[in-house]
C-alpha cells in the first residue's frame, strides 16, 4: 500500500502550525502569545514573508494583502489538531494562539476571558 502524500495545502498548515507553535516556544515557555505578536515573529525574516504572502492564497482568488491571508490561514489550523488554539480576548477583542495542550489543561479559566473566534471565509455561504 502507498503512502498517501500531503497536498500543497496540507504541507502549508503544518508548516504554519509548526512555525507557530516555535514562536510561542521562544516568547512564553509554549503556552500562549498574542497574534500581532506572533505576525510580527513571523514577519521578522523578508523570505519567511514572501512565504506566507505566496502560500496563503487560492488560484484564482485574491485577498487584500498580508493581513486577510495571515488571518484565514490562521483559522485553517485553529483546532483541527495541528496544537493550536486561537481564542478572542472578550475585553479588548485581541486574537490569542494558545499551545492545545496548555488550552486544555486551564479550559474553564479561559472560558471566563475568552471566547471562540468563529469567522466563516466562505463566500455565499457554501
Amino acid at each position: 500500500m502507498q503512502k498517501k502524500l500531503l497536498s500543497n495545502r496540507g504541507l502549508f498548515k503544518q508548516l504554519l502550525a509548526r512555525d507557530i507553535l516555535a514562536v510561542l516556544e521562544d516568547l512564553n515557555a509554549g503556552t500562549w502569545c498574542d497574534l500581532a505578536t506572533v505576525r510580527l515573529h513571523l514577519d521578522d525574516n523578508t523570505e519567511s514573508n514572501t512565504f506566507y504572502m505566496n502560500n496563503c492564497s487560492a488560484e484564482g482568488y485574491t485577498f487584500t494583502g498580508f493581513d486577510d491571508r495571515f488571518y484565514r490561514a490562521i483559522q485553517s489550523v485553529n483546532d483541527t489538531g495541528y496544537g493550536l488554539t486561537v481564542r478572542k480576548d472578550k475585553q479588548t477583542n485581541r486574537l490569542f494562539a494558545f499551545n492545545t495542550n496548555f488550552a486544555n489543561n486551564f479550559v474553564e479559566t479561559l472560558a471566563d476571558a475568552f471566547d471562540d473566534w468563529t469567522v466563516n471565509y466562505n463566500r455565499g455561504g457554501k
